[in-house]
């Protein structure tokens, strides 16, 4: 999870496999939160909240619900749900590891630990590579030392077992403690999957000149939100979202959101209730490869802003 968040709703499917007795569900089509709320009761897990989350999500979905399994070695396993409202029809899952949905205070950890990290990391790795075959892998965990280092260790791994499925695995491991001008940097460690349905055609909301309106819209709200402007900042959200969002939530964003540049991380497609919208990932300009802090934002067919999820890491402000 994150220091703070906003989380916005995302497609995601995921099959089945085996996590030291936990269960990574895959088969989500048609199935509806009362499954999985069953599941999550077999498994003696138990509704958990994050502190400070902040939820703004699109019209028709449910706030999503949080449970917390218990897990050995390393922090417990996060679930996320979402799903729609009118039929309780799942339609996100969301697996998470961190240290920072339990201990606020980044404390460095021992190699004890670090191990187990590095354990479940490369467990996972295994299972989908099983699955899926062995996909496109970035990064090399084999080198604990490096865990003392600013930029850590971070690995990263996409399988595409078809035309209509991508599966993403991300971990992030660092014990280094220290300041980047404004910035200081605090240990971290986090693993994350994730498999989502995809359509690998050609997306009109993905073209050049698409991806050039909606940074428009982003660098034109950016102008507004720094200079304290709700009203004016409202104009660059789509009007499903327009509406929601109040000046307290404005002021959130506000405060998450640094007065400093920013460059295009990554950029692509999400699919929400069988709509398509752009979504590009802000880094700050002189963030490492995996960047401690990225702001995701939803655009919709106007290119307007229709969601906003400012996250930190591993990194706060002074």
């Amino acid at each position: 999870m994150y220091t703070s968040r906003f989380i916005i709703l995302i497609a995601f499917t995921f099959c089945f496999f085996h996590t030291s007795a936990q269960e990574i569900s895959a088969e989500i089509h048609g199935k509806q939160m009362k499954d999985f709320i069953s599941l999550e009761k077999k498994l003696g897990s138990h509704l958990f909240q994050g502190n400070g989350d902040i939820i703004i999500t699109p019209g028709g979905m449910a706030t999503p619900l949080l449970y917390r399994r218990t897990e050995n070695g390393i922090p417990d396993l996060i679930v996320t749900y979402t799903f729609s409202i009118k039929d309780s029809l799942v339609n996100n899952i969301g697996y998470e590891w961190d240290i920072a949905n339990f201990d606020k205070e980044y404390k460095k950890q021992p190699l004890k630990v670090q191990k187990a990290f590095i354990k479940k990391y490369e467990f996972l790795k295994d299972q989908l590579s099983h699955k899926y075959g062995k996909g496109e892998q970035r990064g090399d965990l084999s080198d604990l030392t490096k865990i003392e280092l600013k930029d850590g260790l971070a690995s990263s791994g996409q399988w595409d077992p078809n035309d209509s499925t991508e599966v993403y695995l991300y971990g992030t491991f660092q014990n280094y403690q220290g300041k980047n001008g404004t910035i200081e940097i605090e240990p971290s460690y986090c693993i994350r999957v994730s498999v989502q349905e995809v359509k690998k055609v050609y997306y009109p909301e993905s073209s050049a000149e698409a991806i050039k309106a909606a940074k428009k819209s982003y660098e034109q709200f950016i102008i507004k939100l720094r200079a304290g402007d709700f009203e004016g900042a409202k104009a660059f959200f789509s009007s499903q979202l327009r509406n929601q969002v109040t000046e307290t939530a404005f002021n959130k964003i506000k405060e998450l959101i640094k007065p400093e540049p920013f460059e295009v991380y990554m950029k692509g497609i999400q699919n929400i209730k069988g709509t398509n919208y752009l979504l590009i990932q802000y880094a700050y300009v002189g963030s490492p490869e995996a960047p401690n802090e990225v702001i995701r934002v939803l655009f919709d067919k106007e290119n307007l802003i229709i969601g906003i999820q400012p996250f930190s890491r591993k990194a706060k402000t002074n």
